[in-house]
């Protein structure tokens, strides 16, 4: 199974966008989502703390803000 991993801040306009924009890619891909504060840990911070939000999958990051959609899809391998 998939997972994505969404990594934001609390009260972030533009991550709780994303979420509400991946989630239902997820469902339809049978994929987990995560959400976790960049803030957690200081390897995130130091790494993605001023592109949030980003889509890490596998691992590797997918996308940073602003987010390409399609290119979450087609990692989730969602049909069309």
């Amino acid at each position: 199974m998939k997972e994505l991993v969404l990594l934001g801040r609390p009260d972030c306009h533009l991550c709780d966008r994303l979420l509400a924009d991946i989630e239902p890619l997820c469902r339809a891909a049978g994929a987990t989502l995560r959400v976790h504060d960049v803030d957690s840990r200081p390897d995130w911070r130091a790494a993605y703390g001023l592109r949030i939000p980003v889509v890490l999958g596998d691992g590797q990051m997918i996308g940073a803000w602003p987010v390409d959609l399609e290119a979450i899809a087609r990692w989730l391998r969602v049909p069309g």
